[in-house]
């Protein structure tokens, strides 16, 4: 697999956090790839061979749309069935970035993936056929910065809820929620409405599957640090505490999935 990543430009800051491109040939099926739950929203380009995702228990993979916008996960509902050629080029969000730009409500876009065009509206068609004719990284990323600059509005950035959102991500989950809406100047339940219409998901569960996240990067990169020492500095209460967050966002226990993951080719997700 070939990455690239750039970041965005200052103006664009508050909402995108970068671009991204992949690239792969996959001879054959690749192994499901299993999808846990994730804070990330996105915007996703499948610019040659299609991506293929198994829902639950299906038989079958379905298709996914040349472009989708695809929420937070909150649980493993989904796997990535992926063969051919691969170029798929990726717009990710900030927390509430998605909603800055477009104020979509966002409440009911967890564990969902949405057909772009019907999303974003006529004005995306054009931006995605300039996409598709872009001939390198650098180029796409150009093309879509300008579509993200024609979408920015007065009221784009600059919310209270967005920065504390934002927050969750740089504590890797590790906010209180009373603590969280005091600093965006609200009331507890003020603020859970709030960020729940521009993330997608409630607080309390949207920083403990930011802290699961962490959790498991930190062990993938480093295999050998202890599962106890992991919990503790990722601010979990004891080791179970951490069990069941990854029984509750992967389906096993935290050693199971890892074997899960490396015994894929290569991670994609």
């Amino acid at each position: 697999m070939n990455l690239e990543q750039a970041l965005p430009e200052p103006a664009l800051g508050d909402c995108v956090r970068c671009f991204q491109q992949r690239r792969a040939h996959i001879r054959g099926a690749l192994a499901a790839y299993p999808i846990a739950a994730r804070p990330d929203l996105f915007l996703e380009f499948y610019l040659q061979d299609p991506y293929m995702v198994r829902i639950g228990d299906a038989a079958a993979p379905e298709i996914v749309p040349n472009s989708v916008v695809v929420g937070p996960c909150t649980q493993l509902r989904a796997q990535l069935v992926l063969s051919g050629k691969l170029d798929v080029f990726t717009i990710q969000f900030r927390p509430a970035g998605f909603h800055q730009l477009f104020r979509t409500p966002m409440d009911e876009f967890a564990d969902q993936a949405f057909d772009a065009r019907l999303v974003i509206g006529p004005k995306f068609r054009d931006f995605e056929e300039k996409l598709a004719c872009a001939s390198s990284f650098e180029e796409r990323a150009s093309v879509a910065s300008a579509f993200l600059f024609e979408c920015l509005t007065e009221r784009s950035g600059g919310d209270a809820v967005a920065a504390v959102a934002n927050r969750f991500l740089s504590k890797r989950g590790v906010l209180g929620i009373a603590d969280a809406a005091a600093e965006a100047g609200l009331s507890v339940r003020q603020f859970e409405r709030q960020f729940s219409e521009q993330v997608g998901v409630p607080p309390k569960l949207y920083a403990r599957i930011v802290r699961f996240n962490a959790a498991l990067e930190a062990k993938m990169s480093a295999p050998r640090r202890l599962w106890t020492d992991i919990a503790h500095d990722f601010g979990y209460y004891d080791q179970m505490h951490m069990v069941r967050d990854f029984e509750d966002f992967t389906g096993e226990n935290p050693t199971a999935f890892i074997r899960r993951l490396e015994a894929m080719p290569e991670s994609w997700a």
